[in-house]
């Protein structure tokens, strides 16, 4: 019965990982969290059904179900490591992966018909919990290579945003890392630790609140989703977003090209150019000070923005701070010929005035 409580509570904990999700959920969050937490939810419950099962026909029927989760979780994983790295990926390869796992999925619905994926079948009660007791068959090793595939590609594009992406956050990129060890630990290690548990159902709790710490924060990574898409369209707009503790987190293309020493900047920490980084804290300690936006003037080479600074929101939560950069240079420099206008019209007033002065002292003399 043990057995039966681990598979029960860890299946509890994924649908409070679900609750939670869907609390939190944000309308710029991708599909494939839904994914994520949808797969891990039905391997949980398929687990415990599976437990419970107590015909070898109904027990393969349950195990299809959970062979979802295990031929396209991972998929969903690399899937949303690529995105979290910011690494592209061409549509052909999305659809390939997508073609490969569900091949390995339809191998799986030969089981009980054909002796290709198990060559036989049969169904174990130990300690009041139904066990399968499988001989794989020829085509089980697609299985195994897919998820060493995803294994591999998922390390790799971790890697790659280690060393290639300063802009990723390297917190969420150690979750990613700690998730991926822990699954690969729990599917090679674990079962010859013991085969009396399915370890792959704690991986899968873990990817769930591994997600939910990553989601927690992967909006304010991705500025561009943080504001109006009409407000970047035609470039005269940028931002740059940073927490409460002033460590830079993300910027648009545009704020890149504006500023770019912040462009290798790393997220999660500080400014790391001494002299912008004063200007931030200028702004900042201004518009903390009085909590009002006030206009500032930036001017680099032949350009002039205005800097204001607010308050950086996800959803209604205040999470930091958000600078918003306007192209003002035709604005700025037809104002600067206004008053230089004026200054040279008062020059020239106060010298015909002193012209005039002089004239009638000269008449009167």
């Amino acid at each position: 019965m043990m057995v039966l409580g681990y598979y029960i509570t860890i299946c509890v904990l994924s649908i409070i990982c679900c609750v939670i999700y869907y609390w939190k959920k944000r309308s710029y969050y991708s599909v494939r969290y839904t994914l994520i937490f949808m797969f891990a939810f039905l391997a949980q419950f398929c687990y415990v059904l599976l437990a419970l099962s107590r015909d070898v026909r109904e027990a393969l029927v349950i195990n299809k179900f959970l062979y979802i989760g295990g031929c396209y979780l991972p998929l969903v994983g690399l899937l949303l490591v690529f995105s979290i790295c910011k690494i592209g990926m061409p549509k052909w390869v999305h659809f390939a992966l997508m073609l490969f796992a569900s091949l390995v999925y339809c191998c799986v619905l030969t089981a009980g018909y054909l002796p290709i994926f198990y060559k036989s079948v049969d169904l174990e009660i130990r300690d009041g919990v139904a066990v399968l007791v499988k001989e794989y068959g020829p085509l089980h090793f697609m299985f195994l290579a897919e998820i060493a595939f995803f294994f591999i590609a998922t390390l790799f594009a971790l890697l790659y945003g280690w060393f290639k992406k300063p802009n990723v956050s390297r917190r969420n990129l150690l979750i990613a890392a700690f998730m991926q060890m822990f699954s690969i630990f729990a599917y090679f290690v674990g079962r010859m630790i013991t085969k009396e548990i399915e370890w792959m159902a704690l991986a899968d709790l873990v990817d769930e609140i591994g997600f939910l710490l990553i989601m927690d924060r992967v909006g304010l990574y991705f500025v561009d989703d943080m504001v109006s898409s009409s407000l970047l369209k035609d470039g005269q707009f940028a931002y740059i977003s940073l927490d409460y503790k002033r460590r830079y987190l993300s910027a648009t293309d545009a704020a890149k090209k504006i500023i770019p020493e912040i462009a290798t900047n790393h997220a999660d920490r500080i400014i790391e150019s001494d002299e912008i980084r004063e200007l931030f804290d200028k702004w900042i300690d201004g518009f903390e000070k009085e909590n009002v936006s006030k206009t500032h003037i930036y001017r680099k080479d032949d350009f002039i923005y205005t800097i204001r600074v607010g308050d950086l929101y996800d959803g209604s939560r205040k999470r930091g701070y958000l600078l918003e950069i306007t192209d003002d240079t035709a604005h700025q420099q037809h104002l600067e010929w206004i008053e230089k206008y004026n200054k040279d019209l008062n020059s020239e007033l106060k010298a015909k005035t002193e012209l005039i002065r002089e004239l009638r002292h000269g008449g009167s003399a």
